[in-house]
């Protein structure tokens, strides 16, 4: 059949003309290659001239397999063997840290020493000279930090998911600085008027954060996995303020989500540390201007 100008006609257009890699790749999807290597293979076999491979040839790729196996084992062991220079390294790492340590606490030690002794010798500088001082710097030490302090009030308590039992646990799970900001806050509120931190007394100058997976409190490291927040106060009052607030919800929501176990346990006697001295870099006289 010929067109009428007596050409033949075109043959229609296929309509995934414009697509040939993506044709290819659906109508052919083996590489030509190893279609003539299976052509080649049957017409070997039908003509019986395929050869199979010996006895002796299987038992070497085995033997050449079994070796390969115990070469790339060997080499496995021997990188994941410590060197003798990397553990020597460690250890003295190791020491250096506990003996860092050790400096710290000692010299954080001799400040609380000298900070008790400026306050006795302050308390007996002015009990003769000026009483009226006296008290009020020490209802002042109280409200600052600066002086521990005895009383009721209540404890609340977070303890990681797992209880710090499970190796690598999820950082989910773990309690986290705003976690104890939320409960330190909520205890303000309710009407606290000092406040611990695994033993580390809260001040106006005290900062609660993350390190890593580490909580510091006061710029302290906290071992965990139980954080006990201690609060000096009216118990029942605080207990009828935190019932009212956010905080018994928050404290569902880390159980509920994130497996974080957490307690509120009035106490009839708390002893909470002082901070000691509290430095300040600058102070000007109420109502002055700056």
């Amino acid at each position: 059949m010929t067109s009428p100008s007596g050409k033949p006609p075109r043959p229609p257009r296929r309509l995934d003309e414009s697509m040939t890699l993506l044709t290819e790749v659906m109508e052919r999807p083996l590489d030509p290659g190893y279609a003539e290597a299976t052509a080649r293979r049957r017409e070997a076999a039908a003509a019986g001239t395929l050869r199979r491979r010996s006895p002796a040839t299987s038992v070497g790729v085995v033997v050449l397999a079994v070796a390969l196996g115990l070469v790339t084992a060997v080499a496995s062991h021997q990188l994941r063997v410590p060197q003798a220079s990397v553990t020597e390294a460690r250890t003295v790492l190791e020491r250096q840290i506990t003996e860092r340590g050790d400096q710290v606490a000692g010299l954080t030690q001799r400040a609380d020493d000298l900070s008790r002794e400026i306050v006795e010798l302050q308390r007996s500088a002015l009990e003769t000279q000026e009483p009226g001082l006296l008290d009020l710097i020490q209802r002042d030490s109280m409200h600052n930090g600066t002086e521990a302090v005895s009383g009721p009030g209540l404890v609340v308590s977070l303890t990681d998911a797992g209880g710090g039992l499970v190796g690598e646990p999820d950082e989910q799970s773990l309690v986290r600085d705003q976690d104890l900001q939320v409960v330190v806050n909520e205890l303000w509120a309710a009407g606290a008027e000092a406040v611990s931190v695994d033993d580390q007394r809260l001040t106006a100058k005290t900062a609660i954060r993350n390190a890593g997976a580490a909580v510091l409190v006061n710029l302290v490291p906290l071992p965990g996995p139980t954080y006990v927040v201690r609060a000096v106060g009216d118990p029942e009052a605080m207990q009828t303020a935190i019932a009212r607030s956010s905080l018994p919800g928050y404290l569902q929501l880390l159980g509920g989500r994130y497996g974080i176990r957490s307690s509120v346990v009035a106490q009839s006697s708390l002893d909470l540390p002082g901070a000691g001295a509290q430095p300040l870099q600058h102070a000007q006289p109420v109502g002055s201007r700056p």
